[in-house]
């Protein structure tokens, strides 16, 4: 298993909600085994843009300003 820093564990919340719409149209009770390549594309996209965007948002409100 990964270990993740604090501001990256942090940033898993944003990432769920980001997720959530893909799910809904997805259908949560769809296996992953059964998802489209398009749709596992779409989720893997979605999910490194928000870690990405609230790792940088997070790494913006710590920076000491000079």
């Amino acid at each position: 298993m990964v270990e993740f820093t604090n501001e990256e564990t942090q940033a898993l919340p944003a990432v769920m909600r980001a997720l959530a719409p893909e799910m809904e149209r997805i259908g949560w009770e769809r296996p992953l085994g059964q998802l489209s390549q398009a749709d596992m594309q779409q989720l893997i996209v979605t999910t490194i843009n928000a870690f990405r965007a609230e790792m940088s948002k997070n790494t913006l409100e710590d920076e000491i300003p000079f």
